[in-house]
C-alpha cells in the first residue's frame, strides 16, 4: 500500500482561537492508484489548473468539485488518517514543558542501564529533543502520532479487504525544500527509530482473530530474534510476543519528496486543507464537508474520535460547533470491522 503525508497549518502559537492546523495521511492500494490520479486530474480541470500544476485548497476552488474528489475516493476504498490541534493552546511554554517531558521520560531508566555506549546514545536522543525549536517538535511529534496511528489503524481494516496490500508499505511524505535536506528531515532519521519502537511496545497493534496478516509476515519479529535491549540494558522484562517491526514497516521505504512529482502527496495535501477549513469552519457548508471526509475515515474504537486530536497545552473543552463537525464524521466514519 501507498500511505501520502501532507500538512495544513503553521502548528505555531497564535492568540487567535480556533486556529487549527492539521497532518494527514492517505492509503491508496495498488490497484487504485492511477484510477486516484486520474481523479486528481479531473479535479484539476474542473478548477481550470493544468494536470502539470499543483492545486492548493482556497477560495478559488469550486466546493461541490472538491466534494466530488472525496466521494470518488471512498469508491476506490482509499482511507484518511487525521491529526488536528489547536495552535491557539500550543503556547510556548506549554509547548516547552512537554518537550522536557519527552525528554525526561526518554532516560528515565538510565541509571538502569547496564552499557555505558547504551546510556550515552539514550542521553544523546535525550538533549536532541530538549534542542529542538517548538515547531520543529510539534511538527515531528504529530507526525510520529499519525504515522502510529495509520499502522494500527490500517493494517486492521486492510487485513479484511485487501490483505495482499500489506506485504508492502510505500510512504511518502511532503519535502519543504526540494534543493536540501531541512533540519526536520535530519530530527526525524535521528528520532523517529526509538519513538516509533517505544510507542509500539507503550501500545501494540491489536491483531484479530480470523483477520489475513500472512503477507506481513516478514514485518513479525521471529520467534527467538525479539529485541533483548530492554532486558539487556535496563534490566526491564517486557513480554515481546507477537511484536510488530514498526521501525522497519516504515523506515524499509520512505522518502520526502518534492509534492510537485507527486500526486499522491498533492492528494494529501489537499486532504489535510479539507480537515484544516473544516475544523476553522471555512467551507460555505462544513457539515456536508464533515459528512465526506469522515466517509474516508476508521472507526478508531469505542467513545474516540476519528481525528485524532492532539494538544500539548491545557485541555479544552470543544466548542459546541466544533462538537457539531466532529459528531457528523464520526457517524459517518467506515465500521472497522466489515459486516
Amino acid at each position: 500500500m501507498h500511505i501520502f503525508i501532507d500538512e495544513s497549518g503553521s502548528f505555531t502559537f497564535t492568540p487567535k482561537p480556533h486556529a487549527w492546523s492539521t497532518i494527514c495521511a492517505v492509503v491508496i492500494l495498488d490497484e487504485a492508484m492511477e484510477a486516484a490520479e486520474n481523479a486528481l486530474k479531473d479535479f484539476k480541470a474542473e478548477n481550470g489548473v493544468a494536470p502539470t500544476d499543483e492545486l492548493k485548497l482556497g477560495k478559488g476552488v469550486d466546493e461541490m468539485s472538491y466534494f466530488r474528489l472525496l466521494v470518488r475516493f471512498e469508491r476506490l476504498n482509499c482511507t484518511l488518517y487525521g491529526l488536528a490541534t489547536n495552535a491557539h493552546l500550543n503556547t510556548p511554554e506549554a509547548v516547552s514543558d512537554h518537550k522536557s517531558s519527552s525528554a525526561d521520560a526518554l532516560v528515565k531508566y538510565i541509571d538502569k542501564m547496564v552499557h555505558q555506549c547504551a546510556r550515552e546514545g539514550i542521553k544523546s536522543v535525550s538533549d536532541q529533543v530538549r534542542r529542538l525549536s517548538n515547531q520543529l517538535y510539534i511538527q515531528f511529534t504529530c507526525q510520529i502520532m499519525l504515522m502510529h496511528s495509520v499502522v494500527s489503524q490500517a493494517v486492521n481494516y486492510y487485513a479484511q479487504y485487501s490483505p495482499e496490500s500489506l506485504a508492502a508499505f510505500v510512504w511518502r511524505v511532503d519535502q519543504k525544500e526540494p534543493s536540501r535536506k531541512t533540519k526536520y528531515e535530519e530530527v526525524f532519521e535521528n528520532l523517529s527509530p526509538g519513538y516509533l519502537q517505544t510507542m509500539s511496545l507503550d501500545d501494540p497493534m491489536p491483531r484479530v482473530q480470523g483477520f489475513d496478516y500472512s503477507h506481513m509476515v516478514r514485518y513479525d519479529v521471529p520467534e527467538g530474534e525479539q529485541p533483548t535491549y530492554l532486558k539487556d540494558d535496563y534490566n526491564i522484562e517486557v513480554n515481546l510476543d507477537d511484536v510488530l517491526d514498526i521501525q522497519k514497516l516504515i523506515r524499509e521505504d520512505i522518502q520526502f519528496v518534492n509534492s510537485k512529482d507527486d500526486f499522491g502527496v498533492q492528494l494529501a495535501d489537499l486532504l489535510a486543507g479539507g480537515l484544516k477549513r473544516c475544523l476553522r469552519r471555512e467551507f460555505k457548508d462544513n457539515l456536508r464537508a464533515a459528512a465526506f471526509l469522515g466517509r474516508l475515515m476508521i472507526n478508531r474504537g469505542r467513545g474516540k474520535h476519528p481525528v485524532l486530536l492532539l494538544t500539548l497545552g491545557q485541555e479544552d473543552v470543544l466548542d459546541q460547533s466544533t462538537v457539531k463537525l466532529i459528531n457528523m464524521m464520526k457517524r459517518q466514519q467506515r465500521r472497522m470491522i466489515k459486516k
